[in-house]
């Protein structure tokens, strides 16, 4: 199997599945889509230096003939993955949002106190410190790269979205297992692989602990995303009335 071919096999069917109630959805709240959209954008930013810099250090890559090309050190089926991924469980989590009734959340009333900021900080030095060691190297980039997105989420509203991820924790959880999954599958099938040097050993079947790490993280900073945009514009028209 190709790297195309399992998009074509786990990704777009499910998008094509999630098409037309989201699009509904959509209809009713739009600045939901615009909400997913900056996420979406948000992930091509932060993401592509990083990807580019764990395939030119080896951390992982990819098999011979499962890619199309490659843009810098990066197939072109893994930025279609950046995307892929954030509107999978962007578009869940719309669905669920308004199944909950949260598409107009009441936004966060106050800010993460100072402790709350301070260990956030110190969390993404300790975890810096980690990609020194090779064995460590993978762990420590995840966190120091999805550190600050975070940390920023927390800070803006971190009890609050404590709260409403008690309601939304399948908008979470269902995602990242599905993942899961279809990372061990491709990574069984060699469509791409992670370096053993790099990595700690720890692994659930053929899914690294890092990769599995990896879908936990990313798509709790979807989910929260959604979130904090959905309150945000309830904030802006608290403002304006």
């Amino acid at each position: 199997m190709t790297y195309l071919q399992f998009h074509l096999v786990f990704l777009l069917p499910l998008l094509v599945l999630l098409a037309v109630p989201v699009t509904r959805a959509l209809r009713q709240r739009p600045w939901l889509g615009a909400g997913l959209a900056t996420l979406v954008v948000i992930a091509y930013v932060w993401t592509t230096p990083w990807d580019n810099y764990l395939v030119a250090s080896e951390v992982w890559g990819y098999g011979d003939g499962r890619v199309l090309g490659t843009i810098w050190y990066v197939p072109v089926e893994e930025y279609l993955f950046f995307g892929l991924q954030t509107l999978l469980t962007g578009g869940w989590t719309i669905l669920l949002m308004q199944r909950a009734e949260l598409l107009a959340p009441p936004p966060p009333t106050e800010r993460a106190s100072r402790v709350t900021v301070l260990a956030w900080g110190v969390g993404i030095l300790a975890s810096a410190a980690l990609v020194v060691p090779e064995p460590t190297r993978y762990l420590g980039l995840i966190l120091a790269w999805i550190g600050p997105p975070l940390a920023l989420q927390w800070w803006f509203g971190g009890r609050w979205l404590a709260d409403r991820l008690r309601q939304l924790w399948p908008a979470w959880v269902v995602p990242t297992v599905y993942l899961w999954f279809a990372d061990g599958f491709a990574i069984a099938n060699g469509i791409w692989s992670i370096s053993e040097r790099f990595t700690t050993g720890i692994a659930l079947g053929p899914l690294p602990l890092e990769e599995a790490l990896f879908f936990l993280v990313t798509n709790l900073v979807v989910v929260q995303g959604m979130l904090l945009f959905a309150s945000v514009r309830t904030k802006v028209l608290e403002w304006v009335r």
